[in-house]
C-alpha cells in the first residue's frame, strides 16, 4: 500500500451543497528525504492532487470545502478569484486567496507553493515563478505575522533562489543566525547556491553534514 484514497461526502461552507470527494485515507511516510522547500518524497508526494478540494456548485476551493469562511459566495464569482483557472495548480491558488480572505496566511503561502510544485511536474517554468513570486508577495505583505516563523523564512529562501531573485538571498539571509542548527545549515546552502546563480531543485540531503528523512 503506497497510499489508499476514498470517498466522502462534504458540506459546502459557502453555498451549503454537499458532493462527493476523493481524500487520502492512509499513506506509507516518504522512504527519501524532501526537497529544499521541504516538499516530500513519494509516496507523499504523488498525493497532491488530494491535497485541495473544489466545491462543483459554487468553486469554493481549500483543504477541505467544510471549512469555515470569512466571506461570502460573492468573492468566488469574482474575477480575481476565478482568473486563477480550474486545473490543479489554480484550485490551490484558489486555496491561497480563500486562505488570505480568512487571515490564514501561512496556508495562503504554502499554497502557493503547493501550485508551483504542480507547475514543476508540469514543465511549466514560467507559472511555476508566478506561483512563487505569489508566495513571496504574501511573505512580504504581512511580515509582522512571520516574523518568529524559521520555517516560513527558510521556505521564502528556497521560493526566492528558485526564481533567481539571488541578491535578495544573499542580502537577507547571508550571516542570519537561526536557534536550530538544520535551519542554519539548510540557509547557509541555499546562500551558497544563490552566489552561484542556481535556481535548480535540490534535496535536503545535499545539505552538507546534515542528514534529512
Amino acid at each position: 500500500m503506497i497510499f489508499r484514497t476514498e470517498e466522502k461526502e462534504f458540506k459546502c461552507a459557502v453555498c451549503g451543497e454537499t458532493s462527493v470527494h476523493e481524500v487520502i485515507a492512509e499513506q506509507e511516510s516518504p522512504t527519501e528525504s524532501p526537497d529544499l522547500d521541504m516538499r516530500p518524497a513519494e509516496p507523499v508526494r504523488s498525493g497532491i492532487k488530494y491535497w485541495v478540494s473544489k466545491c462543483p456548485a459554487c468553486g469554493y476551493c481549500n483543504s477541505s470545502i467544510e471549512i469555515p469562511v470569512k466571506f461570502t459566495r460573492e468573492y468566488l464569482e469574482s474575477a480575481n478569484y476565478n482568473k486563477a483557472g480550474d486545473d490543479l495548480a489554480g484550485r490551490f491558488m484558489k486555496k491561497s486567496l480563500a486562505c488570505e480572505k480568512n487571515g490564514e496566511w501561512e496556508e495562503a503561502l504554502k499554497s502557493c507553493m503547493y501550485a508551483a510544485w504542480v507547475c514543476d511536474d508540469e514543465k511549466d517554468a514560467e507559472r511555476a515563478a508566478e506561483c512563487r513570486r505569489a508566495a513571496v508577495r504574501i511573505y512580504d505583505t504581512h511580515g509582522a505575522v512571520f516574523k518568529e516563523n524559521a520555517d516560513i523564512k527558510l521556505i521564502v529562501a528556497e521560493l526566492l533562489r528558485r526564481i533567481g531573485a539571488y541578491d535578495r538571498v544573499i542580502r537577507d539571509y547571508k550571516g542570519e543566525r537561526f536557534g536550530s542548527g538544520l535551519i542554519m545549515a539548510i540557509t547557509e546552502f541555499e546562500v551558497s547556491l544563490a552566489e552561484q546563480g542556481n535556481s535548480a531543485c535540490h534535496k535536503a540531503t545535499e545539505v552538507p553534514g546534515v542528514r534529512v528523512k
